[in-house]
C-alpha cells in the first residue's frame, strides 16, 4: 500500500512542469547542456506566413541615408531630406541645454548638448562670415576656424543620451549656431548591429563573441525544407535571416528543464481566410485545390516531425513528447480584401480550435502575435486585422480562451526605415531587433499561460498614435524657416561633399569650363544638375536655368515638311536617318538660305501633330521644358520637318553657361531624333528618339566653349530638323505623332570650392 502511494505521488509530481528557473528580464547565458532526457520533450508549433518564416537580416545592413545631420537650430526639420540626384539625408534639431540644465532653442556660447544616436561626429560652428570661432566639447577642441582660413574639425565619439558641455569663443556678433554631421554611417537593424555593436540581447553571444547555441532547444524547419531540416537553436539556424523562433526559443529554453523542440511550418504570401483556412471555417470553393492547402501542409509537417522525433532531436532516449503550445504570426495577406479582414477573428478562433482537435489537446496554450506594420501609426486595413488578433486573446470577448490563449501587441516592436537594414514595411524593414522582440514577447506570453512567472523585457517607449492625428502641411513661413535653417548644412555639408566626391568632381569641373565631353548626351541633366538641386533645397534659386534672349514662341519661324524618298517601314524605329533634301534645299540651315524662294511657310512654335491633327501628345504633361501637353500652334504635316529662324541675342555672361532645349521629348514614345544648327554649323545631333521614359529629363544641346562664339551677341540663325514617329516600343504601329519647340536658356554657375 505504501509503495502504491509513493508511486502515485511520484507520478503526480512528474506531471507538473519542472523548470530550471523563472524567466528574468535579462535571460541567462545558455549553459551548452542538452535538456533533461528523463522527461518528455516539450514541443511547440510555430506557424504563419513570411514573417514567421523570418525576414530579420543577420548582417549586411547599410545605412539608408547618405548623411545624418543634427543642428542647434530648432527650425531644422526632423525627418528625411531628399535632394534629387544627390541623395537621401536625415536631419533633426539637436537637444541643447543652458548651463542650468533647462532646454533652449536660443543660440548661446556655452551650454550642453545631447545626441540621439551613438557614433562619431564632426562639429561645424557658424556659417559664412560667422564661422570664424573656436568650439570645445567637454574641454576638448573640436572646431577651429580663423579669419581667411579653412575650418579644422576633429572627429569625436558621442554616446546617445549623454550630456556634453560645449563652449564657443572667438566669434564676433551673435553667438553662432552649430550643427553636427554623423560620419560613421553604419548599417542599422541587422542582428550583428543590434547584438554585437549595440550590446542588446547579450545571451546571444558567448565569451568569444560568437553566436551562442542552445543545445536544450532544437529548431526544425518542417515546411520549406524537403523532409525537414534542423539544428540546435542559434542565430544561424534559420539561414541568413531570423524569425520569432530565436527569441521564443531562448525564453522557453530558460523556462523548461526538459528538451524543447520548435517545429516551424510557415510559408510566405499565405492568407488565413484562404490558404490556411481551417476545416471548421468551411470551404468557399471545394474544387479549389489551394484553399486550405497550407493548413493541411502545416499539419503534415508537424506529424512527420513527431513521427520521426527519435531522428530529429539529438540524444532522444524514447522519453516521449508533449505538445506544449501553438504560436501564430500572420495577417498581411488577409488585409488585401474586405471579406478576409471582416472574418479574420472567426478564422483565427477556428484555427486554434481545429489545431487542438487535430492533436487532441483541448486546452493547448496558444499565443498570437499581431501584425505591427507602421507601429502605432498603422494603416486602417492593418489596424482591423490587429484588432481581430487582439480580440482572440481578450477573455471578455472569448471567455473560452481565458488562461489558455494570449495575444501579443507587436506595434511597439516596429522600427523605422532609418533604424533598419532595408525599406520593406511588409517585412518589418527586415529589422532583426523587431523579430527578436516579437519572439521574446511570444515566449514570455507562453510561459504565463503555462503557469510560470516572468519579468518583462525592458523597452524604450515608442511613439504612440494620436486619435485623429493627421499630417499637416507646413505653412510657407515654416517652409522658409526650415530652408534657412538647413542652408548651412546643405551648402557647407551636403553640397561640399557632393563637389568633393570623385564620382562627380571631374564632371562638375568639365561642365563648368564648357569643355565638350567625348560622348555628348542628348539629355541635359549632368552632374551640375545635382548641385543645383542642393541650392534649391536651401531656398536659393540663383543657379536655376532661365530663359535667355527673345521669346522664341513669338518668333515667326520658317518651316518646310516633306516625305523623304528614303522610305522606312513605319513599324521600325528610330525614324531619324540621313535623307535627301528637296532640290535646292541642301544648304537649308545656312543664314544666307532664302526660304521665300524655296517656298517655305511661316508659323509659330510648338510644331506638331497627332494623327494629322493639331492636338497635344498627352493630357498629363505639365513640364515647361517638354511642352508635349500643349496643343501645337503649327501643323507638322509630313514625316520630315525643317524649321529655322534668325533671332537677336544679348551678349553672353562670364560665369554662366548656355543650352538649347528641344521640347516634346521627355516621355515614352514622345519624340524622335533631331539635329540642331547655329549659323549653319551642326551644334548637336541625336540619332535616337525617346522610346523609354528618361526620368523627365529635358533634351537638347549644351553650347560648349568651342561653339560659344556663335552666341556672343547679335544675330544667330537657329535651325532644327526632326521626324514624325509611327511606332510604340510596346504597342507597335500607331497613328503618326510629333511635337517640337526650342528654348535658349542660361545658368549662373554655382561655386565649386
Amino acid at each position: 500500500m505504501v509503495r502504491l502511494i509513493l508511486f502515485s505521488l511520484a507520478t503526480t509530481l512528474l506531471s507538473f512542469p519542472i523548470h530550471s528557473a523563472e524567466v528574468p528580464s535579462s535571460l541567462p547565458d545558455p549553459d551548452g547542456k542538452a535538456g533533461n532526457a528523463n522527461r518528455s520533450v516539450k514541443v511547440y508549433i510555430l506557424a504563419g506566413q513570411s514573417n514567421m518564416v523570418g525576414m530579420g537580416n543577420l548582417s549586411g545592413a547599410r545605412n539608408v541615408y547618405d548623411g545624418v545631420y543634427f543642428s542647434s537650430n530648432p527650425d531644422v526639420p526632423d525627418g528625411p531630406l531628399q535632394i534629387y540626384k544627390v541623395g537621401n539625408y536625415r536631419t533633426a534639431p539637436l537637444a541643447v541645454y543652458l548651463p542650468d540644465g533647462t532646454k533652449t532653442d536660443k543660440p548661446i556660447a556655452e551650454g550642453g548638448l545631447e545626441v540621439s544616436q551613438h557614433g562619431v561626429y564632426q562639429l561645424h560652428c557658424g556659417f559664412g562670415e560667422n564661422s570664424c570661432n573656436i568650439m570645445q566639447l567637454d574641454g576638448r577642441e573640436v572646431y577651429r576656424c580663423q579669419s581667411g582660413g579653412q575650418p579644422v574639425r576633429q572627429d569625436v565619439t558621442l554616446e546617445a543620451g549623454k550630456r556634453y558641455r560645449f563652449k564657443i569663443s572667438g566669434f564676433k556678433g551673435a553667438p553662432p549656431r552649430f550643427w553636427m554631421q554623423k560620419t560613421d554611417l553604419l548599417g542599422n537593424g541587422d542582428l550583428e548591429a543590434v547584438v554585437k555593436r549595440e550590446g542588446k540581447f547579450p545571451w546571444l553571444l558567448d565569451a568569444k563573441g560568437e553566436w551562442t547555441v542552445r543545445n536544450d532547444v532544437y529548431f526544425q524547419e518542417a515546411r520549406l525544407a524537403k523532409d525537414g531540416k534542423g539544428s540546435p537553436l542559434s542565430a544561424t539556424s534559420n539561414g541568413k535571416s531570423i524569425g520569432p523562433e530565436l527569441g521564443f526559443g531562448h525564453v522557453l529554453g530558460t523556462f523548461h528543464d526538459e528538451q524543447v523542440l520548435l517545429i516551424k511550418t510557415a510559408q510566405g504570401n499565405r492568407s488565413l481566410g484562404f490558404d490556411f483556412r481551417p476545416p471548421s471555417s468551411g470551404r468557399t470553393d471545394p474544387g479549389n485545390e489551394f484553399e486550405s492547402a497550407e493548413y493541411k501542409l502545416m499539419i503534415e509537417g508537424v506529424r512527420k516531425t513527431l513521427d520521426n522525433i527519435a531522428k530529429v532531436v539529438p540524444g532522444y532516449k524514447g522519453q516521449g513528447y508533449e505538445l506544449a503550445g501553438f504560436v501564430w504570426f500572420q495577417g498581411h495577406k488577409d488585409s488585401f480584401t474586405e471579406a478576409l479582414i471582416t472574418e479574420y477573428e472567426k478564422h483565427l478562433a477556428s484555427l486554434i480550435n481545429d489545431i487542438r482537435k487535430e492533436f487532441k489537446k483541448p486546452k493547448l496554450p496558444a499565443v498570437v502575435a499581431t501584425i505591427g506594420f507602421g507601429g502605432h501609426r498603422m494603416q486602417e486595413k492593418f489596424l482591423k486585422i490587429h484588432q481581430a488578433q487582439m480580440a482572440v486573446g481578450d477573455a471578455q470577448k472569448h471567455p473560452e480562451y481565458a488562461g489558455n490563449v494570449a495575444s501579443v501587441d507587436t506595434r511597439d516592436f516596429w522600427r523605422e526605415v532609418d533604424e533598419s537594414p532595408k525599406g520593406e514595411d511588409y517585412h518589418y524593414n527586415r529589422n532583426a531587433e523587431t523579430y527578436l522582440l516579437i519572439g521574446d514577447a511570444l515566449g514570455r506570453a507562453m510561459v504565463k499561460l503555462l503557469g510560470g512567472r516572468v519579468e518583462p523585457l525592458p523597452l524604450t517607449p515608442r511613439p504612440k498614435r494620436v486619435i485623429g492625428e493627421q499630417s499637416v502641411e507646413p505653412s510657407e513661413e515654416e517652409k522658409s524657416a526650415a530652408q534657412k535653417a538647413l542652408k548651412p548644412i546643405i551648402l557647407d555639408g551636403i553640397a561640399a561633399s557632393y563637389i568633393a566626391n570623385p564620382r562627380y568632381n571631374k564632371a562638375l569641373l568639365q561642365e563648368a569650363s564648357g569643355e565638350r565631353p567625348q560622348r555628348a548626351n542628348q539629355f541635359l541633366r549632368g552632374a551640375m544638375y545635382g548641385l543645383g538641386n542642393c541650392y534649391q533645397a536651401a531656398g536659393i534659386n540663383d543657379h536655376d536655368w532661365h530663359s535667355f534672349g527673345p521669346n522664341l514662341d513669338a518668333v515667326q519661324w520658317s518651316y518646310y515638311s516633306f516625305a523623304p524618298k528614303e522610305s522606312q517601314p513605319k513599324e521600325k524605329g528610330s525614324r531619324y536617318r540621313k535623307v535627301t533634301y528637296p532640290a535646292g534645299m541642301e544648304m537649308w540651315s545656312m543664314p544666307a538660305f532664302d526660304t521665300g524662294k524655296a517656298g517655305w511657310k511661316h508659323g509659330l512654335q510648338p510644331f506638331g501633330q497627332l494623327d494629322g491633327k493639331l492636338a497635344p501628345l498627352t493630357e498629363t504633361c505639365t513640364a515647361s521644358f517638354c511642352r508635349c501637353g500643349e496643343k501645337p500652334r503649327t501643323l507638322w504635316e509630313k514625316e520630315v520637318l525643317l524649321v529655322r529662324g534668325t533671332v537677336e541675342l544679348p551678349p553672353v555672361k562670364k560665369g554662366h553657361r548656355y543650352r538649347i532645349v528641344v521640347g516634346g521629348a521627355a516621355h515614352v514614345n514622345s519624340g524622335e531624333g533631331y539635329a540642331i544648327y547655329a549659323n549653319g554649323k551642326l551644334l548637336a545631333e541625336s540619332k535616337t528618339g525617346v522610346a523609354v521614359r528618361q526620368g523627365g529629363q529635358p533634351r537638347g544641346a549644351h553650347v560648349y566653349s568651342d561653339f560659344l562664339d556663335e552666341f556672343k551677341g547679335g544675330q544667330v540663325t537657329l535651325a532644327v530638323s526632326s521626324f514624325l514617329r509611327y511606332n510604340h516600343p510596346r504597342r507597335g504601329l500607331q497613328p503618326p505623332r510629333g511635337h517640337i519647340s526650342l528654348q535658349i536658356e542660361e545658368q549662373k554657375l554655382p561655386p565649386l570650392k
